[in-house]
């Protein structure tokens, strides 16, 4: 839990209004991965956090000494300190592969970590050869309000179209126990978002938390943005992150209470959404061997019955975002094929009163992705129209190849098919 240090009873210097609610600002965890080729790369990670992590030994009876199991992979060093670890994993001997190195750092361990030293961490890991960022909790300690901030309507605001950018939400109140208080959690744990909410008792003084846990591609670009950030801009940076992440889609009176957490919002990019069905395809195809394999030891009539019961099973389970690269697929598919045959249907159209010179001798080579793919000629083919000017090329559009003429003709008869609203534009010139 990484804190500023100023008490609540000052509020920050970037907090210019006293309307807005004095807060502390901490991160509550750290994890990330790093390809290197510096052996040395622990060593280097723990004079940076001054802090003393030591060897865990191995914990599994069948694995050699040096391996360790560690966020849910083995590694050959792993180093622990208050539940944090900095773990190691060595390459292949005689291979020219960098190291593998993680640093998973908890609450515990990031309350004695200053700003300045998870900047320089940050980095100087990120000028490695490679940076994967997997998970950043920054959460935000308020003064204690009445109501609490756990004990607002978040149900209401969710079910009245209030609240944006989520879908679910679940409460869990502890009463009766040695830790009374109420937790709402906003989102789903498996998405690159996470909101929590609840009561927080810090060295004997109640506070309302409002944490985010943010993971994979949001949290790259916020290790990144923290390192292009000046040190002293920091607090007020991961602030910003924090507060940006809870917007209401119209003003309504019992949200305004709101106004006094929200300060300097900062919009965090949301993860681009893949539409390409060739890469679910592709997964399948990495795969073939184990599909293989398990059909061999299930036999033939066992492995069919297993395929039919998981396709009834995946239907059943299948989300918004399986929904959206379907329709697309076969949207886009049928649309390209459609302007295609169009094409082919009505030379007189597209010939326009120009006249193609004798076919040209060279076969393209051409390749079909999903779910339309550019064939660059190759500079034989290049060649070949440079000399004769406005030639022709051969497109085969499903039935059998059509002569096309460049370049007025092939620009003339594109330009009504623009497609605007999936993502795909045609930008011609003439």
């Amino acid at each position: 839990m990484l804190a500023v240090q100023v008490r609540f009873i000052y509020p920050f210097k970037w907090l210019n209004d006293m309307e807005y609610l004095p807060r502390n600002i901490r991160i509550d965890w750290l994890r990330f991965q790093v390809l290197s080729y510096h052996p040395s790369m622990f060593r280097q990670i723990q004079r940076i956090l001054g802090l003393p992590f030591e060897r865990k030994q191995q914990q599994l009876q069948d694995a050699r000494d040096t391996n360790i199991l560690a966020l849910n992979k083995i590694w050959h060093e792993v180093y622990e300190f208050q539940g944090s670890l900095i773990g190691t994993c060595y390459p292949a001997a005689g291979s020219h592969e960098p190291y593998k190195h993680f640093v998973d750092l908890n609450g515990s361990t990031l309350a004695g970590v200053t700003f300045d030293k998870v900047a320089a961490l940050l980095a100087f890991c990120q000028l490695e050869e490679e940076f994967v960022a997997n998970r950043i909790d920054i959460a935000l300690d308020f003064p204690v309000q009445a109501p609490r901030l756990s004990c607002r309507y978040w149900e209401v605001f969710l079910s009245d179209n209030l609240l944006v950018g989520y879908r679910s939400i679940r409460r869990i109140s502890n009463i009766g126990n040695n830790r009374p208080g109420t937790t709402v959690y906003l989102g789903s744990r498996e998405s690159e978002r996470f909101v929590r909410i609840y009561d927080k008792n810090i060295d004997g003084v109640d506070y309302d938390r409002l944490e985010i846990e943010f993971k994979r591609s949001r949290a790259q670009w916020i290790m990144q943005e923290m390192v292009a950030c000046p040190v002293d801009e920091l607090p007020k940076f991961l602030n910003g992150v924090v507060c940006g992440q809870i917007n209401f889609s119209r003003q309504r009176e019992d949200i305004e209470f709101f106004k006094d957490y929200k300060y300097g919002p900062i919009s965090v990019p949301a993860p681009t959404l893949h539409l390409d069905i060739e890469r679910s395809i592709a997964f399948i195809e990495k795969h073939c061997a184990t599909l293989a394999m398990v059909e061999e030891f299930m036999g033939l009539e066992r492995f069919d019955k297993f395929m039919r019961s998981m396709l009834a099973a995946g239907k059943l389970r299948m989300k918004p975002r399986h929904r959206s690269i379907l329709h697309n697929a076969k949207f886009l598919g049928v649309t390209a094929l459609g302007v295609f045959l169009m094409l082919a249907q009505t030379p007189g159209a597209i010939a326009g009163g120009l006249t193609c010179p004798v076919p040209v001798p060279l076969s393209f080579q051409m390749s079909q992705k999903f779910p339309i793919d550019i064939v660059q000629p190759t500079p034989a083919e290049q060649a070949y129209f440079d000399n004769i000017g406005d030639g022709c090329f051969q497109i085969n559009a499903g039935l059998g190849f059509q002569s096309i003429c460049l370049p007025g003709m092939i620009v003339n008869a594109l330009k009504p098919f623009v497609i605007m609203g999936l993502g795909i534009k045609f930008i011609f010139s003439d």
